[in-house]
């Protein structure tokens, strides 16, 4: 019977230590992560690089009808294109290419210019 007392006091302890320890591990999780995710820092940095233009490329910007002109005043300005391409599509697109840039029109009106690379 003795055996059997020492054996439940031993077991009593032991069960005791385990239950210490689980609630003690349990109590410092809640505190290192409060979901199952992964605690994970992040940064990120952004920077912006400005590259200045030359006056070249300014005035090849510039270059080209605005939009709103008509086929008649891109005509009057610029003379006739080196190529002027089909009408497609409606509403009509025409593009008028030139030797700086393309025209692109809808209708009678310049919707788009865009600088072409020599």
């Amino acid at each position: 019977m003795d055996i059997m007392v020492s054996i439940m006091k031993s077991l009593t302890q032991f069960a005791g230590t385990c239950l210490t320890l689980t609630l003690a591990l349990a109590f410092y999780s809640s505190f290192t992560h409060a979901s199952d995710e992964p605690i994970i820092e992040e940064r990120t940095e952004v920077s912006e690089v400005l590259v200045p233009l030359s006056a070249k490329e300014i005035e090849k910007h510039k270059a080209g009808p605005k939009r709103g002109a008509s086929m008649k005043q891109v005509e009057a300005k610029y003379g006739k294109a080196i190529k002027v391409h089909p009408t497609k599509g409606k509403p009509p697109i025409t593009r008028w290419d030139y030797p700086e840039f393309s025209v692109y029109f809808e209708s009678n009106s310049v919707i788009h210019t865009v600088s072409r690379s020599n």
